[in-house]
């Protein structure tokens, strides 16, 4: 088993709208000096936040799907496919497909926080698409489990998110005790630990840490306090060649 720790204070950090928005980056863009390199099919992992409110200007978006995972709060999002803003709720989920081309801008509300993930497709396919844009609310997500141990898929088997790149997501809600979290074959994982603490082996995790889990297809844990763990899975050989291979 390989599991690579990255303390919350560690990640690189970011801010838009004059520090507005405040941003934590557990994988950062390749010019930013990452300390930790894009992976798989993952390329960028900024965890923002806003306690008085901001806005993200416009900007272009090509060949990438861009998602948005609404923590806390409320956002509001805006496309040059649409022309109009489109709020989303804490559970909601957004994606851009970015494909030929777009621009996006976003606000985040009063007391939001959200994840921004973006995923790397096979770039001589997308880029010949046009781009696509979907929202999804936070009941359309199926969640199972019992005893202390809620799994949320939000990309995935039953889930209705579907995109060109290879990835599951999924949110673990846990009581606090011992745990077992299953991955496919021949795929790592980046976990994210949005509330509690909990022990991966010797490692200790607590809120805002995030680490990478690799070579390990049952993932044994403790959460000393409930806990809620985001999950991003991908395959440990991507299918094609990535655009963040092609730039080492």
């Amino acid at each position: 088993m390989s599991i690579q720790l990255l303390r919350s204070q560690d990640q690189n950090t970011g801010a838009f709208d004059g520090g507005k928005i405040k941003e934590r980056k557990p994988v950062a863009f390749p010019g930013e000096n990452p300390m930790l390199q894009p992976f798989s099919t993952l390329f960028y992992w900024a965890h923002a936040w806003s306690h008085h409110g901001g806005l993200i200007g416009e900007h272009p978006h090509r060949g990438f799907e861009i998602m948005t995972f609404v923590l806390d709060g409320s956002i509001e999002h805006y496309d040059s496919k649409n022309q109009k803003w489109i709020p989303l709720q804490a559970g909601d989920v957004q994606i851009i497909r970015a494909g030929s081309g777009i621009t996006h801008a976003e606000k985040l509300n009063p007391g939001s926080r959200m994840f921004q993930i973006w995923f790397d497709p096979n770039l001589q396919q997308s880029l010949g698409k046009p781009a696509t844009y979907d929202d999804y609310r936070a009941e359309s997500f199926p969640t199972v489990g019992e005893h202390g141990f809620k799994v949320t898929t939000f990309i995935g088997p039953d889930a209705p998110i579907t995109m060109d790149t290879p990835v599951q997501a999924r949110r673990f809600d846990l009581s606090k005790g011992e745990h077992t979290i299953d991955w496919a074959a021949d795929h790592m994982a980046g976990l994210f630990l949005l509330d509690g603490e909990l022990d991966i082996g010797e490692l200790e995790l607590q809120k805002g840490d995030f680490a990478l889990t690799k070579e390990e297809n049952h993932l044994a844990l403790n959460a000393t306090t409930n806990a809620v763990l985001f999950a991003i899975e991908v395959p440990e050989t991507t299918p094609y060649p990535t655009y963040a291979a092609s730039r080492q």
